[in-house]
């Protein structure tokens, strides 16, 4: 067997962890999935806030009106 991200064989007695996660579907060791899950979040991050400041969301952050009902 093979971990997806580094790509060496897993031994029996090594801790691993298979995956069903879209986009990170396969058997990883276990330290080799936790790097790939926090690369993978960041890169998420870094996309969102891309988006917002695109969007102009951090330019108007506190500039929304609040309604009270």
């Amino acid at each position: 067997m093979q971990c997806v991200y580094c790509k060496k064989d897993i031994r029996d007695q090594e801790r691993k962890y298979f995956s069903r996660q879209a986009g990170m579907k396969g058997l990883y060791h276990w330290d080799c999935f936790v790097s790939a899950c926090r690369q993978a979040n960041k890169v998420g991050a870094q996309e969102i806030e891309t988006i917002a400041v695109s969007a102009g969301l951090y330019d108007n952050f506190n500039s929304y009106d609040v309604v009270d009902e």
